[in-house]
């Protein structure tokens, strides 16, 4: 009988897997990435990564437009809450984003929590599967208490894991974790590690050069950033 259960356990959530990853390479891309989809609530709950130096300064410019005043223009959407999650030894991203959201809507509801990196600058990519899983583990209550209905990343190693995690969740059917993943406008030439890992599962894989908008399931929409 136990087996019986866990067979069709396993058949369901294989199916469901099926079924996101059919909503992730087949998503709509022409729909305008502003227009949040009306199964979301309004206002919305962010989940961003943030990385060090140059990725923090871009994901800071990206939040800027949207979380811009209502009667703003540029306004995207309207946030319940936005949860930040930095690598521990990065405390100048906290100060970063401490100093952003001193100038934001105070009636949204801000979190930043810390995990360790990923992957270290120059760290080879057999110790990183470690450092990743360590990571991962660590991510795990942080991701939980976020859930989001939009998770923002920009490249650094520690958004691997998060972005996970977030995927699981919305296989589970626990959050809606819609993963949009901007490229740095500092790639040029080639996608970074991050971003061919996450061509296979995030919702959105957003490049800043047209060369780039060759590589697979990525779309041009412009520089983004300055």
């Amino acid at each position: 009988m136990i087996c019986v259960v866990c067979a069709i356990s396993f058949l369901v959530l294989f199916a469901r897997l099926l079924y996101v990853l059919f909503q992730v390479h087949y998503n709509d891309t022409s729909t305008p990435l502003h227009r949040v989809p009306p199964t979301f609530p309004k206002p919305v709950r962010l989940l961003a990564v943030a990385g060090s130096g140059g990725h923090t300064a871009e994901l800071l410019q990206l939040l800027a437009a949207a979380t811009a005043a209502p009667s703003s223009k540029s306004s995207c959407l309207s946030f319940s809450t936005r949860h930040y999650i930095v690598a521990k030894t990065d405390s100048m991203s906290q100060d970063k984003i401490e100093q952003f959201e001193t100038t934001r809507n105070t009636e949204t509801s801000v979190v930043i929590s810390k995990i360790p990196r990923a992957r270290e600058v120059g760290q080879s990519y057999l110790t990183s599967i470690l450092t990743t899983v360590y990571s991962q583990l660590f991510c795990i209550p942080h991701v939980l208490r976020a859930r989001p209905d939009i998770l923002l990343v920009n490249g650094p190693g520690t958004c691997i894991p998060v972005c996970v995690f977030v995927f699981l969740l919305r296989v589970l059917g626990l959050c809606r974790g819609k993963i949009v993943y901007v490229e740095s406008i500092c790639r040029v030439n080639t996608l970074s590690l991050s971003a061919k890992i996450l061509v296979f599962f995030a919702d959105h894989v957003l490049v800043q050069w047209p060369q780039l908008a060759s590589s697979y399931r990525c779309k041009y929409i412009g520089r983004l950033v300055s």
